[in-house]
């Protein structure tokens, strides 16, 4: 049975997907900021805002509790599209995919070779790329084919005929 172009498109979703969700937890833990030859991952750069309160009372400070559990938010994620909950999981990683792109994109446009301190390029490039596959894959896994639907017309209910 040939299958139809939109019923492929949870299947690729989901590749998209899953491989934009890794990139996004790779992505994390790469380089985002530099201090001299000294480079930071996100966490260690969420590490050093908190210690030096630079954004207490600031409506940005939830955003560094929602960063630190982006990787256990994913996770469920992944085992929610596992157990079949497919569009919950997109939804889900849909928003976390918008929050991690927004906040990639302000620091990818904030890099700077010269300095000291600054922003280092290859997390925040790697966290984007991770999240526009995840907002691909979702919006794929969103527009195929519901779990009920049915390629055949006929009424399946009721007796035999």
């Amino acid at each position: 049975m040939k299958r139809s172009p939109r019923a492929l498109l949870p299947v690729a979703g989901a590749g998209f997907g899953g491989l934009g969700v890794v990139l996004i937890v790779v992505g994390t833990f790469l380089p985002w900021f530099r201090s001299g030859s000294t480079r930071r991952d996100s966490y260690q750069a969420i590490g050093l805002i908190r210690f030096y309160r630079l954004l207490d009372g600031s409506p940005f400070d939830p955003l560094l509790t929602v960063w630190v559990g982006l990787t256990p938010a994913i996770t469920l994620c992944v085992v929610a599209y596992a157990l079949g909950l497919r569009r919950t999981a997109a939804c889900v990683a849909g928003v976390l995919a918008v929050l991690t792109g927004t906040v990639a994109t302000v620091a990818v446009v904030q890099v700077d070779d010269g300095g000291l301190l600054g922003v280092a390029g290859t997390g925040p490039a790697v966290t984007l790329t991770g999240s526009a596959l995840v907002l691909l894959g979702a919006i794929g896994v969103l527009a195929g084919p519901g779990k009920h639907h049915s390629t055949s017309t006929a009424n399946t209910t009721g007796g035999t005929p």
